[in-house]
């Protein structure tokens, strides 16, 4: 249950987050967003503030802020089609009811003959009280009414495709920005409560039953030597006790205690760590951990340094995924799909909840770096359209835009089918 509820959890504020960014920007574009959902699939939970309905989905696999555009819009008006409107005193349309479901007086039955709420936004139609053939004009705001629900018409400068190249760029990149903040407030938050461990070869804690405690190393020991090999740093003192603990041999350690040196004999400890996958990891450890560095400012620092270190590592990996495609190596075991990920978020959230929010933080960088990919489907995919309008001063091509939309559509479809069933194979069949 614990493992249900982190991933719900996380999953929630990484999706959250991410499609904040996008409706944030969006609305300041002026973009009318009728939709923020997360999650996909049937809704299991709805709340409208304003013009957007806030919506909870049922399956976990992403989320979508839906934004005005000629292209995503359906148009629920046919020709032949009786509807009742509203007007103001302008004559304009207020509303537009599809059906009787509603409670509204002063309603005109018309018949469609035409209609264009995409650009001139008006409507052609047949008023049955005097069989007269009238062009109404939408008002500034006005709405479609079905079932007793509003959704506003958008107007024409409120669709996605009528912004300029910078709007759709901002609006685009904020969604994996948001996640690269997110990752940098929860970096910023674990080093303020563990501070940072100091590179320095110095003990900064005992863990109690270990071989260092069963051998009488102390907090604040400095280890000089291990074997006669220098000790330069914390990195360098694990590499060495690998290097020479390897086949059970025990260790002699040069120690500066209070100025004075000693020497200490221990036997390292066996540590294995079993991965979601089933895999088993092996290392040798002596149950010490280093000094933390605090501070004021300076976690602030190190957990932007951590952000972009981190995103450095994951970019890098991801890279060379991207290569073994080509040169054959390539293996559906180097990527998760929803089970994998929360086969991972459930192992995590049993070691604690630092270690949770470390998870997060990471998936929260993987998150911003994969949607910044080249593929259409993504936001990066969208961002190079709007870099083209930068640069050439005119949109790509819509059919051509749409056709590469669908095709990375499929793509993204495709990869995430084959990654579940991977997942499943490997965590349910084969487990």
């Amino acid at each position: 249950m614990t493992g249900i509820l982190a991933f719900i959890v996380v999953f929630g504020v990484l999706v959250t987050v991410h499609e904040l960014g996008h409706l944030i920007f969006a609305k300041r574009a002026g973009i009318y967003c009728p939709e923020f959902a997360i999650g996909m699939g049937p809704k299991i939970f709805s709340y409208k503030y304003k013009d957007t309905l806030y919506t909870i989905r049922l399956l976990p696999v992403g989320g979508y802020v839906r934004m005005s555009s000629a292209d995503m819009e359906v148009n629920p008006l046919k020709p032949g089609m009786s509807i009742g409107i509203r007007l103001n005193q302008q004559n304009e349309i207020t509303h537009v009811l599809l059906d009787d479901k509603h409670n509204f007086t002063n309603v005109e039955k018309v018949e469609v003959i035409e209609n264009d709420f995409m650009k001139k936004m008006i409507l052609v139609a047949n008023r049955y009280s005097d069989n007269e053939v009238i062009t109404y004009k939408l008002a500034e705001t006005s709405y479609y009414v079905e079932n007793s629900e509003l959704e506003r018409i958008p107007r024409r400068d409120e669709r996605f495709e009528t912004k300029g190249p910078f709007a759709k760029f901002m609006t685009l990149f904020a969604g994996p920005l948001f996640n690269f903040l997110l990752a940098a407030v929860l970096f910023i938050v674990l080093a303020y409560a563990l501070g940072r461990p100091s590179t320095e070869p110095i003990i900064g804690e005992v863990q109690s039953e270990s071989p260092a405690e069963i051998s009488g190393l102390m907090s604040n020991d400095k280890i000089v030597k291990i074997n006669d090999e220098a000790v330069k740093d914390w990195t360098d003192m694990t590499v060495l006790i690998q290097k020479h603990g390897e086949g059970g041999e025990t260790l002699n350690l040069q120690v500066e205690r209070d100025g004075i040196n000693e020497n200490i004999d221990l036997k390292p400890a066996v540590d294995r760590m079993e991965t979601p996958d089933g895999n088993v990891h092996e290392r040798l450890i002596i149950g010490v951990m280093p000094v933390r560095d605090k501070g004021t400012f300076a976690p602030i620092l190190w957990g932007l340094e951590d952000t972009y270190d981190n995103g450095t590592k994951i970019f890098k990996l991801l890279v060379q995924m991207i290569g073994s495609i080509f040169n054959g190596t390539f293996s559906f075991d180097m990527l998760n799909g929803p089970v994998g990920i929360y086969k991972v978020t459930e192992t995590v959230a049993a070691q604690g909840l630092i270690e949770l929010t470390f998870l997060t933080a990471m998936l929260s960088v993987n998150l911003g770096i994969v949607n910044l990919l080249p593929i259409p489907a993504l936001d990066g995919g969208r961002i190079l359209f709007a870099l083209y309008e930068m640069i050439f001063r005119k949109p790509v091509n819509r059919k051509v835009e749409i056709n590469i939309q669908i095709i990375g559509v499929l793509f993204v479809i495709l990869i995430m089918i084959l990654v579940t069933w991977n997942d499943i194979k490997t965590f349910i069949i084969g487990g």
